[in-house]
C-alpha cells in the first residue's frame, strides 16, 4: 500500500514536473513568438512610415517642378504677346516708339515682373533701364540675367526685355512655402524646409525657411553644432547625409507639434538643388510605441486564456495544444505580413499599383534591361483637364473618374502588365513585350476607350480623356527615372498639341 502511494506520489509529482516544464516551454515559446511578432511588426511600421515620410516629400518635388514649369510657360508667353505688340508699332518715329517702350514698362500691372533696357547705338545713351541692374549695357550681358526674352531692333534703337530667373523664383518660392504650409496630416507631421547657404556647415550653415511647428523661428540662422535633447547633432548628421546621398533618413529628438513635449522623431530629408532647399518631413516614434504597446497588451489576454485553456486539457492536449498554439501564431505573423506588403503594393483609391510597388518593379527591370537589352514599353499618362472636373463636380467625382480609368484600363491590358498611381491624376503603365510598331494601334486603342466612356457622378454624366506619353530603356539610362522623364517629355508633347493624343519618345 505504502509503495502504490508512493508511486503515486511519484506519479504526481512526475506529471506535475511534466506538466510545469511543458508549461513552462510553452510560455517560453509563446514569448519568444511574441518578440519575433513585435519585431517583425515595429519593422513593417517604421517601413511603411519611412515610405510615407519619402513618397510625400518627393510629391512635394513634384509639385515644385510642376508649379516652376507653368511659372516659365506662362511667362514666355507674355513675352511673346509683347514682342509681337512692339512689331506692330514698328511704324512709329523713334521718339514715339521710345516713349511707347517706355509706358508699356511704366504703367504695367506688374511691373516688378519686368527687366527691360533701350539704348542708342550711335550715341550709347540708355534709353530706358526698368532694374537696378548695374551691368554693361551690351546684350550678352543682358540675355545672361533673363529666363526668357525678346530683342529690340528699330534702327540704331536697341533694346532686350524679359523675365529673369531669380524673378521667377522668387514667385515660385513663396507660392511652393504657401503649398507647403497649408498640408495638413492626420498624424500631426508636417513639412519644414532649410536653406543651406554653405555647405562646408559650422555656424549660420543654413537658414531656417518654412516650419509649420515653429513659425515664430522662421528666417533664423542654423548651426551644424547644435544639439537636441539628448545631445545628437541633428543638422550635422543632416548636412552630412546630403552632401553624401543627395537624401537620408535619420533620428533625433524635436517639440511635438502643438505641444511642449520632446520626444524622438524619424525622419527623410531631400536636397532640392536648384534652390539649396533641404526639404524634410518627419514622425515622433512614440506613435509607432503606442501601437506596439497595444499588440502587447493584446497577446498578454490571450496568452492567459490560453494558459487557462490548457490546464484544462493538460492530460489530454498538452502537445497537440502547444503545436496548434505555436502554428496559429506563426500563421497569423505571415498573414499579418502578407497583408501589410499588399496594403503598401496597391494604392488604396484606385487600386492600382502603388508608387512604391512601381519603383521596385521599375528598379527590377532596368537592370534586367541592362543584362538583356530588352525593354518594356514606358507609358506615362494624366486626365485632360483634371483640376477643371474637380473644380466643377467635387473631389468625389475626381475620386470615382481617377477609380473608373484604372478599371477601363485593366480590362483591356494583360494580366503582367502594371498599371501604377505615380501621384495625383499621373499613371504611369509597364508594358512587357510591347514593341514600338505596335504604340499607334495600342495608344490609339487607349485613347478611344476612355474618350468613348461615360462615368456618372450622381445625376451628372462625365466624359473625360487622357493624353499619353511612351518611351523605352536605352542604353546610356543611369536608371529608369531616365525613361520616365522621356515618356513625360512626350506626355507634355501631347498636352501642347492638343491633348487626348499620344506621343513617343525613343
Amino acid at each position: 500500500m505504502k509503495l502504490k502511494n508512493r508511486y503515486r506520489i511519484v506519479t504526481f509529482i512526475a506529471a506535475s514536473i511534466i506538466c510545469l516544464v511543458v508549461i513552462y516551454l510553452h510560455l517560453l515559446s509563446h514569448e519568444r513568438t511574441q518578440m519575433i511578432y513585435l519585431e517583425q511588426t515595429e519593422k513593417t511600421i517604421i517601413d511603411l512610415k519611412k515610405a510615407y515620410l519619402k513618397d510625400t516629400v518627393n510629391n512635394i518635388f513634384l509639385e515644385i517642378d510642376n508649379l516652376r514649369d507653368a511659372k516659365y510657360s506662362v511667362y514666355k508667353k507674355n513675352i511673346d504677346a509683347r514682342q509681337r505688340r512692339f512689331q506692330e508699332e514698328s511704324n512709329l518715329t523713334d521718339e514715339e516708339f521710345i516713349e511707347f517702350f517706355k509706358d508699356r514698362f511704366n504703367y504695367d500691372t506688374y511691373p516688378t515682373m519686368w527687366t527691360a533696357f533701350l539704348w542708342d547705338n550711335r550715341t550709347g545713351e540708355i534709353l530706358y533701364n526698368s532694374s537696378e541692374v548695374n551691368l554693361d549695357i551690351n546684350m550678352e550681358n543682358l540675355k545672361s540675367i533673363l529666363f526668357s526674352y525678346a530683342v529690340i531692333d528699330k534702327g540704331s534703337i536697341e533694346g532686350i526685355f524679359g523675365v529673369s530667373e531669380a524673378y521667377i523664383d522668387k514667385i515660385v518660392k513663396e507660392e511652393a512655402g504657401e503649398l507647403i504650409r497649408s498640408r495638413r496630416f492626420s498624424n500631426d507631421s508636417y513639412i519644414w524646409v532649410n536653406e543651406i547657404i554653405n555647405y562646408e556647415g559650422g555656424k549660420n550653415y543654413a537658414i531656417r525657411r518654412i516650419h509649420p511647428n515653429l513659425e515664430e523661428t522662421e528666417g533664423m540662422y542654423l548651426s551644424t553644432d547644435m544639439e537636441d535633447i539628448e545631445g545628437n547633432l541633428p543638422y550635422l548628421e543632416e548636412l552630412e547625409g546630403i552632401k553624401k546621398n543627395g537624401e537620408l533618413f535619420f533620428t533625433y529628438n524635436f517639440k511635438e507639434l502643438n505641444s511642449t513635449r520632446i520626444s524622438e522623431k524619424i525622419t527623410y530629408a531631400k536636397l532640392y538643388e536648384d534652390y539649396n532647399w533641404v526639404i524634410a518631413m518627419g514622425v515622433h516614434l512614440e506613435e509607432i510605441d503606442a501601437y506596439t504597446e497595444k499588440v502587447i497588451d493584446e497577446i498578454y489576454s490571450l496568452s492567459s486564456d490560453a494558459i487557462l485553456k490548457l490546464l484544462g486539457y493538460i492530460f489530454a492536449v498538452l502537445l497537440l495544444g502547444f503545436a496548434i498554439l505555436f502554428l496559429l501564431g506563426k500563421k497569423q505573423l505571415l498573414t499579418s505580413t502578407k497583408y501589410l506588403e499588399k496594403e503598401i503594393n496597391m494604392d488604396s483609391l484606385t487600386k492600382a499599383s502603388s508608387r512604391r510597388s512601381g519603383e521596385l518593379s521599375l528598379t527590377s527591370l532596368f537592370k534586367q534591361f541592362k543584362q538583356t537589352g530588352e525593354s518594356p514599353a514606358i507609358m506615362m499618362i494624366d486626365i485632360d483637364d483634371y483640376k477643371r472636373v474637380n473644380d466643377k463636380y467635387g473631389h468625389h467625382a475626381g475620386d470615382l473618374i481617377l477609380t473608373e480609368i484604372v478599371k477601363k484600363i485593366y480590362r483591356m491590358i494583360r494580366s503582367y502588365d502594371q498599371l501604377i498611381r505615380w501621384g495625383g491624376d499621373e499613371f504611369v503603365g509597364i508594358f512587357p513585350g510591347l514593341r514600338e510598331e505596335n504604340i499607334p494601334e495600342f495608344g490609339k486603342k487607349l485613347l478611344d476607350r476612355i474618350a468613348s466612356s461615360e462615368i456618372l457622378a450622381g445625376d451628372e454624366s462625365i466624359n473625360v480623356t487622357i493624353s499619353a506619353g511612351f518611351s523605352y530603356f536605352r542604353d546610356t539610362d543611369n536608371d529608369y527615372r531616365d525613361v520616365l522623364k522621356r515618356a513625360d517629355k512626350a506626355l507634355y508633347v501631347s498636352k501642347e498639341t492638343g491633348k487626348n493624343t499620344f506621343n513617343l519618345l525613343k
